[in-house]
C-alpha cells in the first residue's frame, strides 16, 4: 500500500511537469515557429528543478506539521514558501542555463525574471493546494470508514443484544406453554418438548446470524406452529402460501416466528373457539412483503411495547430497523371486524 502511494505520488509528479513544460513548448513554438535544442534543454531543467522545488515543499510540510495549522495560517505560509521556491527555482534555472551556454540566456531580462518567479511562485503555490487538497479528502475518507466500522460494531453489539433478549422471551413462552400441557395430557406435552428441541435446536444454528432466508425462517415457523397445534389442538388451523421465489429474501431469525406467537397469544388463545393464522407473501424486484392474518380483534394502543406481552413486536421493529433502517416496515391493523392483519414489509438486500 506503502509503495503504491509514493509511486502514485511520483508519478503525478512526473506528469504534471512534463505537461507544463509541454505546454510551454507549444506556446514556444506557435511564437517562434520551431523549437531549438536550447528549448528542448531549458525544458528539461524545468521539469528537473520543479520535480525538485515541489518535492521540497511537501518535505516541509511534513517535517514542521503544517497540516495540524489553521486553514488561513496554511495558506500564508505556502503563499511565502511557493514564493521562495519560484525565486530559487529560476534563479537555478538561469544560473545552469547561462553555465552551460549563453545562447540559453541571451533574451533574459530582469522584467523577465520576476515574471517567470512569480509563474513558478504560483505553480508551486497551486501544488501545495492540490497536496493539502488530496490529505484532507483522504483523510477525510479515513475518518468515514472509521466512523462506519464503529456504527457497524455497535449496530451489531446492538442486534446482538436484541437476539439474547428474544431467545429467552421466547422460550419462557413455550415452556408455560408445555406446562400447562403437563397437568392436561402428558403424553402431549412429550410431543410439546420434542418440538421445542427441534426449534432449539434450530435457534442455536440461526443465532450468530443476523439475516436468514425466508426458507430457514419457515422451517422454524411450522415447527413452533406445531408446538403451538399440540396446545390449542382443534382451536389453532394454520396455513403458509409463500411463493418459492420469496424463499430466497433474507429477514432478521424468528422474525416471521415473532409474529406468529402474537397473533396466536393476542387474538387465536382468547377466543373460546379459538380461529385462523394465514401467512402469506408476495415479492417483486425491490421487495419481500409478508402478511399474517389471524382471528381476533386489535385494539390501538392495547399492547404496550413496554410490557412483556408487547416485548417481541418492540423487539421486531427495534430489528427491522438496525438491520434495513426506514426501507422496511411493520404494521398492525383490523382487516375486517374479525381479522387483524400484520403487514412486514423487507427490501431485498
Amino acid at each position: 500500500m506503502q509503495r503504491t502511494k509514493k509511486q502514485m505520488y511520483w508519478g503525478f509528479q512526473l506528469l504534471g511537469w512534463l505537461t507544463f513544460t509541454a505546454v510551454n513548448l507549444v506556446f514556444n513554438y506557435l511564437s517562434n515557429g520551431t523549437i531549438s535544442g536550447g528549448d528542448a534543454y531549458y525544458s528539461l531543467l524545468i521539469i528537473i528543478l520543479g520535480i525538485a522545488g515541489s518535492h521540497f515543499l511537501r518535505f516541509v510540510i511534513n517535517r514542521y506539521n503544517w497540516r495540524k495549522e489553521k486553514i488561513v495560517k496554511i495558506f500564508h505560509k505556502l503563499a511565502i514558501l511557493s514564493a521562495l521556491i519560484g525565486t530559487l527555482h529560476i534563479s537555478l534555472l538561469y544560473l545552469i542555463s547561462s553555465a552551460c551556454s549563453d545562447e540559453l540566456i541571451k533574451n533574459f531580462t530582469e522584467a523577465k525574471f520576476i515574471t517567470q518567479a512569480a509563474t513558478f511562485g504560483t505553480i508551486h503555490f497551486l501544488w501545495g493546494i492540490i497536496y493539502f487538497a488530496v490529505y484532507f479528502f483522504r483523510n477525510f475518507k479515513k475518518e468515514e470508514i472509521k466512523n462506519l466500522e464503529q456504527q457497524s460494531k455497535l449496530k451489531e453489539i446492538q442486534l446482538n443484544k436484541f437476539k439474547s433478549q428474544l431467545n429467552p422471551h421466547f422460550i419462557f413462552n413455550s415452556m408455560n406453554g408445555i406446562r400447562a400441557l403437563i397437568e392436561e395430557d402428558s403424553q402431549k406435552a412429550k410431543e410439546g418438548i420434542t418440538q421445542l428441541s427441534n426449534i432449539l435446536r434450530h435457534t442455536l444454528t440461526l443465532e450468530k446470524r443476523s439475516l436468514i432466508s425466508l426458507e430457514e425462517e419457515l422451517k422454524l415457523l411450522r415447527d413452533y406452529l406445531n408446538l403451538e397445534k399440540i396446545r390449542l389442538e382443534e382451536r389453532l388451523n394454520y396455513e403458509i402460501n409463500v411463493t418459492k421465489s420469496c424463499l430466497r429474501y433474507q429477514l432478521p431469525p424468528m422474525l416471521i416466528q415473532t409474529l406468529a406467537e402474537n397473533a396466536i397469544k393476542h387474538g387465536i388463545s382468547k377466543l373460546i373457539k379459538g380461529g385462523n393464522l394465514i401467512i402469506n407473501s408476495k415479492s417483486d424486484d425491490t421487495f419481500l412483503i409478508m402478511e399474517i392474518i389471524n382471528s381476533g380483534q386489535y385494539e390501538p394502543g392495547s399492547l404496550n411495547l413496554e410490557s412483556a406481552s408487547g416485548f417481541g413486536i418492540k423487539n421486531s421493529i427495534q430489528r427491522l430497523q438496525f438491520i434495513f433502517g426506514e426501507k422496511a416496515s411493520l404494521e398492525i391493523n383490523n382487516r375486517n371486524k374479525n381479522e387483524v392483519l400484520t403487514k412486514l414489509k423487507i427490501p431485498k438486500s
